[in-house]
């Protein structure tokens, strides 16, 4: 349930970020949902290949499952013929000199995450990560997603 409540949240962030940088807010959409969903697949087959389900917990393998997700995401994206331009963004977010849509799209994932470390209470709103890292506009769209519920 978190990564889908993430995901939603990445949709509607990307979706408000994509204008501002010439990129379609329905593909941005579009992709936010999508971008988690190879991690998906990779928790369900986790619980039938792991240990009592659980993966290992070193950050070199985290790191490798994120990846691993992200480009099962973007082959999924590809075969269910999304536009390409959505799988191209999943494939591509936060890559240097990354897309418009895959730069909506790490925003979006960004602004995201941080809201769901600060409604677990991990992080401030006043943190510096957030103060400092985000200007107005993302500000106001990390506040819109105080209310978005799965």
């Amino acid at each position: 349930p978190q990564v889908w409540n993430q995901s939603e949240k990445c949709a509607l962030a990307a979706s408000l970020m994509a204008p501002g940088l010439t990129a379609g807010a329905f593909e941005a959409y579009l992709a936010g949902l999508m971008q988690n969903l190879g991690l998906v697949v990779g928790f369900r087959l986790s619980d039938r290949v792991c240990e009592e389900g659980k993966v290992p917990g070193s950050s070199a393998f985290g790191l490798q499952l994120l990846a691993a997700g992200r480009q099962l995401s973007a082959a999924i994206a590809t075969h269910w013929n999304f536009p390409e331009s959505v799988g191209d963004a999943i494939a591509h977010a936060g890559d240097p000199g990354d897309g418009n849509l895959a730069q909506a799209l790490a925003l979006g994932d960004r602004i995201a995450k941080l809201r769901l470390l600060i409604d677990a209470k991990v992080i401030d709103e006043d943190d510096d990560s957030v103060t400092d890292g985000l200007d107005n506009f993302q500000r106001r769209c990390l506040g819109k997603l105080t209310n978005v519920e799965s």
